[in-house]
């Protein structure tokens, strides 16, 4: 089997470090990580701002024998993650981002295979939408508002023109998983509100808002699909929604949550986890030095952005429910990758992770 060199942008997030464990643990592949702060422990991970045009075409531009990129980089404007969504700046970061990657990569020679790019399901318009069609589907046509995911598309698909390497889109729901800092990890967000709760002699309360149904997708499951689409000839050139097989209510699984964190569960107590930035700091940094965590004392470098991010996915602080957002799944299946896990073993799984590494209490 040939041997394939696979470029991994974002290799410090949610999806990134699941994509490097796995495609690390697969014969034939070699990874080269990416990202702005190195993983501790990587050696063979490459500094890289992707903002900064002359560093990428000096440092990209010298890698003659890469046959994959995956890219799982993105920029969140700080302090405004949910608003940033609709910020033509941030939307221009990240369009040159991927142009910063792709233009010396094309020029250096390597012999490309292929390119899986991410989007999710503001492709819809969830953001902006009252209601978005269940259940939304690839296959309709581009909804009508401005988003850097159409601008990397776009892109991608102009430096294709004539070429033969092939492109897959994924579209994941909510993503969960294993990632220090990410701005849209809930698990770390719930890992730290409960590690608090516990720390202040409290039950786990479900801080959320009133029920909604959701979607979500495992880091992991991700991971096996980016491999699958990288080498699979359904997945040439094709845009995918891609989730763990099934539906959740966050207050279905919360008992499953306070089982998998040890915690006794408490009542529906709406509350921001957001707050926690400034009224659990201190409590954070004496549970991290009281059990000997691996984790930072600073309790900004744990959740990144994802306490306001939880917020917004638990509908806290609204007296009714946004509508659903429902993705079908079917493309994927249809096309070969059928892969699933339970979302309440899901949670179990990582929770369960973040403790025996020492993370969490």
């Amino acid at each position: 089997m040939a041997k394939k060199k696979l470029l991994l942008f974002g290799a410090t997030g949610v999806i990134g470090q699941a994509a490097l464990r796995h495609f690390r643990s697969l014969d034939g592949w070699t990874v080269v990580p990416v990202s702005r702060r190195v993983p501790e422990g990587e050696r063979q991970a490459l500094s890289l701002d992707l903002l900064d045009e002359a560093a990428c075409a000096e440092t990209l531009g010298a890698l003659t024998d890469i046959t994959h990129v995956l890219y799982a980089a993105v920029y969140e404007k700080p302090g405004a993650l949910i608003e940033g969504w609709r910020d033509p700046e941030q939307m221009a970061n990240n369009d040159r981002m991927l142009r910063n990657v792709m233009g010396p990569l094309l020029a250096s020679g390597s012999p490309l295979e292929h390119v899986t790019l991410f989007q999710g399901s503001k492709a819809y318009g969830s953001h902006i939408e009252t209601q978005v069609p269940i259940p939304a589907k690839e296959r309709w046509p581009r909804h009508d508002h401005r988003n850097f995911y159409w601008l990397q598309e776009d892109y991608l698909r102009e430096c294709q023109q004539g070429a033969d390497w092939a492109f897959t889109v994924l579209r994941p729901r909510i993503v969960f998983g294993g990632a220090f800092g990410s701005n849209m990890n809930p698990i770390s967000a719930i890992g730290v509100y409960a590690a608090i709760q516990r720390e202040k002699g409290e039950p786990l309360h479900y801080p959320g808002g009133p029920a909604r149904i959701n979607q979500a997708v495992d880091a992991d499951l991700i991971a096996r699909a980016c491999a699958w689409a990288a080498t699979s000839p359904n997945g040439r050139n094709e845009i995918f929604n891609i989730d763990n097989g099934d539906l959740f209510v966050w207050q279905t699984v919360w008992p499953r949550i306070c089982e998998a964190l040890d915690m006794p569960m408490g009542e529906a107590r709406p509350m921001f986890l957001d707050t926690l930035l400034e009224e659990g700091a201190e409590t954070w940094a004496a549970i991290v030095d009281r059990h000997g965590l691996k984790a930072p004392r600073e309790i900004g470098r744990v959740v990144g952005q994802s306490l306001g991010y939880t917020d917004w996915q638990m509908s806290t602080g609204k007296e009714v429910a946004p509508n659903p957002v429902i993705a079908s799944t079917i493309k994927i299946r249809q096309a070969g990758f059928a892969d699933c896990i339970d979302t309440e073993d899901m949670f179990a799984k990582w929770f369960e992770h973040y403790r025996r590494e020492g993370y969490l209490p």
